[in-house]
């Protein structure tokens, strides 16, 4: 009820028909029949319960029942409207965190939406009924057994590709999908994280954008995927100009936060695993 009235406060409220529907004139099933609204057709919400929504469509007010009208969600960080559900699509809009869009169904893991008129889809994930993130995760297998946990959490990643570090073992992990539901784990590498004045990050991110190599007058690094803002998975160290290796330990805290990898497995995640593919680390 709650999440209802905070939806309808606002005057400028809108839902949108799944199917053709009746606009009724009392709540009931039976009541008298103000007018057939077609699919898809955007009516304005003005009171709700749980079986119900009283709306507005073309000047007359009657009542419809909450199943034939779009569901509210809301972006619970930054995200963007696919014309396809394929994150490798150009998108159409960036839709703002605790933004609402109407969703009209789902297929696979994507959202196919309303977001101010425009039509398209979102990564499911991404949505959530408040506006928060979703739950975290059960991290109970997630030193022990890494395919375990990806697969009992049924994490979701919208490319099919998953990657995962494991802070403790200092151990980095690639999965891929079969059959598009269970997570194969192709890869088990280790890796060299954030010394502890300048630990890697925890939570769950997507790839988002890489540079082929970066560094200072002391070293360079080759292969930099990144998982968010200056934190990359990248390659062990080499000298300024790239040519020689001079620092290549993993397995320890050393890095200012970036995970090192050694040099052909930060290329494999450089060349193969694309943007928006989901990243967790603890």
């Amino acid at each position: 009820m709650l999440k209802y009235m905070r939806q309808t406060s606002n005057t400028n409220f809108y839902k949108y028909t799944l199917t053709s529907t009746s606009l009724l004139e009392t709540k009931s099933p039976d009541a008298a029949v103000l007018s057939i609204i077609p699919a898809n057709s955007r009516v304005k919400v003005i009171d709700a319960d749980d079986d119900w929504y009283q709306v507005i469509y073309n000047y007359e007010t009657g009542f419809v029942p909450t199943a034939h009208l779009s569901i509210t969600e809301y972006a619970w960080q930054n995200t963007l409207l696919h014309p396809y559900p394929d994150s490798q699509t150009v998108p159409i809009a960036t839709i703002p965190a605790k933004s609402h869009v109407q969703v009209l169904s789902v297929v696979r893991d994507w959202s196919y939406v309303i977001y101010n008129t425009q039509k398209g889809y979102i990564f499911t994930y991404y949505l959530t009924d408040d506006g928060n993130p979703p739950e975290p995760y059960n991290f109970q297998y997630f030193e022990t057994d890494m395919t375990r946990f990806v697969n009992e959490n049924n994490i979701k990643s919208p490319t099919p590709y998953l990657i995962t570090t494991d802070l403790t073992n200092k151990l980095t992990y690639v999965f891929n999908h079969i059959n598009g539901r269970t997570w194969n784990l192709l890869y088990q590498w280790p890796c060299t994280i954030g010394k502890p004045n300048t630990p890697t990050i925890r939570g769950t991110f997507f790839v988002n954008g890489r540079k082929p190599y970066f560094g200072s007058d002391s070293y360079r690094v080759k292969y930099a995927t990144r998982i968010l803002e200056s934190y990359y998975y990248h390659t062990v160290l080499f000298d300024p100009e790239g040519n020689t290796i001079i620092n290549d330990t993993l397995g320890e805290a050393l890095s200012h936060g970036c995970i090192r990898l050694a040099v052909e497995n930060a290329q494999w995640i450089y060349d193969n695993v694309l943007d928006t593919t989901a990243i967790v680390i603890n």
